[in-house]
């Protein structure tokens, strides 16, 4: 299931991590100012993570460290690709109904115990039974006597090898939320609640392994905290802020940028007045104006989209709808007053504290807003009363948050549009988009399948489902003994990439 994002502008800083790859310097232990080596590094993040069950984790923090500590049958590439993982090979049939894996010897969890075939069988039945997105399709699943693992689908879906990056974990494993295992190349050390975690490398892993020993995450609640912790020498990177990264400077400090590949957006409850009405929805995006956001709140760290599939996904992102409501006031004026709202309305924009680049776009917003006549508010909540209230039992006006999505993959971004989606959180109803999405699904031509997903980004936009606003970008810094990046299509950072360099 694709989660929220947190703070992106401590997204920004996330990026850090996630883009380490493209620094040519060769891995080695850092010398620290004692003279030892450095093995570990300190780094900060603003979501304390208490949730790391790959079937039931909602955030994008959460699933960001578990990218870490989890293979599925295959992992993501840097290009949103697939490579295999658990799975050293696989084939699909014509029909596009049948998978085919050839599983891989020698994998072991981090308990040491080793990875076996009913390991694999439970981890598709938990996901299954958990509702993940796209497994609902498989119609049965089994061990050959050689040892293959065959899926079948109950209709062809030539992207299904997308939902297969879904983590194996051990045969009945217990308290995944707070002690995961699994095959990764790292492993979960040490959790102190509302304090760290601990990741451990793994030894033992079957594939490239990570270069630190220890990656420590501290949750620290606020930016200002961060640059504190930073500069006192108690972290040695966080994800950070467009202004935090501005306050820094340049000095001692190296900066990572990339897509959040995550979607802010301010989001519209569909089913509260005056929000049911098409034309109030498409009057608010005439008056949101994506470019003051991205150029006041981000200093320009950040990528414009109509869409709540983000750019990175450039063979099914539709880059027509991106300029569908540029600024027009006078525009959404006359469909106020077609609605019956000429005189504006009143209405509140509930925000998660803890993520200031949220807050501050909706005080923009605020402002943009109040130029048709249109008062709106800010009501800060927790982050807790926002998963609940907003997220959960969908009990809020509209909100801004980033949305990400769980895979390199459409579905991932666009399913949650369907009418009957369990985390249709802005209760977004259409028949004409439920359809064209169930033929994007369903067809095996990839050419007639970008199509579909374009037409379904093209209804959303023209149902002004929400107002998309951008993708933000990821900013990471940390001290100049660290370095290593890979950059994926996903909201992870990949800390195996992470090493430390010579002074």
């Amino acid at each position: 299931m694709q989660v929220l994002k947190k703070n992106l502008l401590n997204l920004f800083a996330l990026c850090i991590l996630l883009s380490f790859a493209g620094c040519g310097n060769k891995a080695t232990k850092s010398e620290s100012s004692n003279g030892s080596k450095k093995d570990s590094i300190v780094f900060g993040i603003a979501t304390e993570l208490n949730n790391f069950d790959p079937f039931s984790a909602m955030t994008a923090d959460a699933r960001s460290v578990n990218f870490n500590l989890f293979d599925g049958l295959v992992n993501v590439s840097q290009d949103g690709g697939f490579n295999p993982a658990i799975a050293e090979s696989y084939t699909v049939s014509d029909d596009a109904k049948t998978y085919s894996f050839s599983l891989r010897n020698g994998v072991k969890f981090h308990d040491g115990s080793d990875l076996c075939h009913a390991d694999v069988l439970y981890s598709i039945q938990k996901a299954i039974e958990s509702s993940l997105s796209g497994y609902n399709k498989i119609k049965d699943f089994h061990i050959t006597e050689d040892g293959h693992l065959i899926i079948n689908l109950s209709d062809a879906d030539t992207g299904f090898i997308a939902y297969l990056t879904t983590p194996i974990v051990k045969e009945n494993a217990q308290n995944l939320a707070l002690s995961p295992v699994g095959t990764g190349p790292y492993k979960l050390a040490e959790y102190v609640e509302q304090d760290h975690l601990t990741l451990e490398k793994n030894e033992d892993y079957w594939g490239q392994k990570a270069n630190l020993k220890k990656i420590i995450i501290k949750f620290i609640d606020n930016q200002a905290n961060m640059i504190l912790n930073f500069q006192a020498g108690s972290i040695d990177a966080f994800s950070a802020n467009a202004d935090s990264v501005e306050q820094l400077g340049n000095k001692d400090v190296t900066k990572y940028q990339r897509n959040s590949n995550s979607v802010q957006l301010l989001a519209l409850n569909n089913a509260v007045a005056p929000f049911d009405d098409v034309r109030v929805r498409k009057a608010i995006n005439y008056l949101v104006d994506a470019d003051e956001i991205i150029k006041t709140v981000n200093y320009g760290y950040g990528v414009k989209t109509g869409s709540p599939l983000i750019p990175a996904l450039v063979k099914y992102y539709n880059s027509d709808v991106d300029d569908d409501y540029n600024l027009n006031i006078d525009k959404a004026r006359s469909l106020l007053k077609e609605a019956g709202y000429e005189n504006g309305f009143s209405f509140s924009i509930t925000i998660p504290s803890a993520y200031t680049v949220h807050v501050r776009t909706g005080e923009v917003i605020v402002n943009q807003l109040s130029k048709a006549g249109i008062k709106a508010s800010i009501k800060q909540v927790d982050w807790a009363s926002w998963l609940q209230n907003v997220y959960t039992d969908r009990q809020y006006e509209s909100t801004i948050i980033s949305v990400d999505g769980s895979l390199a993959y459409p579905t991932a971004f666009l399913s949650r549009y369907c009418s009957n989606a369990s985390n249709n959180f802005v209760n977004f109803k259409s028949e004409a988009y439920d359809a064209i999405y169930e033929k994007a699904v369903r067809t095996v031509n990839e050419e007639d399948k970008i199509a579909y997903f374009k037409d379904a980004q093209r209804i959303l936009s023209e149902e002004s489902a929400s107002v998309y606003i951008e993708d933000i970008a990821t900013l990471t810094v940390y001290k100049k003994e660290f370095a290593g990046n890979r950059d994926y299509p996903l909201y992870v950072t990949d800390f195996s990439a992470v090493y430390a360099v010579d002074n």
